[in-house]
């Protein structure tokens, strides 16, 4: 499971209401909790809109259509500045509408802000089990919450360091210290546990799963892998098919 899907799901589990993540581009990352009929009546255009209207600013908004179908719009910049949001919903306030259409869970408007509130303290919290030290910078949480969740895209030091505002070397030993890694090693096997994941379980060929975890070749794909694992990337493919 990757770090996203364990994310919704732990807020699925807690309030049983749909949730999705989208990168700011509006694709979507991960979903938890949806179905045929969710999908149908997903209002794209104008959640697209409202974070359009508001993306210079932290969003927490609520989102009221008709037929009481009301989502929540959750900027994760609160602790990823710019890495996509968290769309909460569908859920209904009004107790008679759920009564006549029980497939849309019930939730009091002012529960609302809660849910809010609850995903992100729960990607907080995963934030922090995600490294050895619970205890770190503000900056080393960011950082890692970009990899996360940015992974397969162009990452440098130099690019995280504009990100998150901070000095490359202030950053580059901050992130020793409390992870015991350089930044590099840790975005190198980030992707590689990642490319794990797609070796396993699809059909893509080597190119397609290093350009998917964020490497721009096949070539160093296959020379950080082995360095990581003690295997090529076929190989691991190859023991993990013979494994099930």
């Amino acid at each position: 499971m990757n770090f996203e899907y364990i994310l919704l799901k732990d807020f699925y589990d807690c309030c049983n209401v749909p949730i999705k993540l989208i990168s700011s581009e509006f694709e979507d990352i991960c979903k938890v909790g949806y179905t045929d009929y969710f999908d149908r009546i997903y209002p794209f255009d104008k959640i697209n809109l409202e974070i359009k209207k508001n993306e210079d600013k932290v969003i927490n908004l609520h989102l009221s259509l008709s037929n009481d179908i009301n989502y929540k719009i959750v900027d994760m910049s609160r602790y990823n500045k710019k890495a996509g949001y968290f769309i909460i919903g569908p859920f209904r306030t009004n107790i008679l509408t759920n009564l006549i259409n029980q497939d849309i869970t019930y939730r009091p408007l002012n529960c609302s802000n809660y849910l809010c509130n609850l995903i992100l303290n729960i990607y907080e919290d995963k934030l922090k089990q995600s490294t050895p030290n619970p205890i770190m910078s503000p900056y080393i949480r960011k950082a890692i919450g970009y990899v996360h969740s940015n992974y397969k895209n162009d990452i440098s030091i130099d690019s995280i360091c504009e990100e998150l505002e901070i000095n490359k070397c202030y950053f580059c030993s901050l992130f020793k210290k409390y992870t015991g890694n350089t930044f590099s090693y840790f975005l190198n096997n980030f992707r590689v546990e990642k490319s794990k994941e797609l070796l396993s379980n699809t059909n893509l060929s080597l190119l397609e799963v290093a350009f998917s975890v964020g490497f721009n070749n096949q070539t160093y794909f296959s020379i950080i892998f082995k360095k990581f694992t003690k295997q090529t990337p076929s190989q691991y493919r190859a023991s993990a098919i013979l494994s099930k």
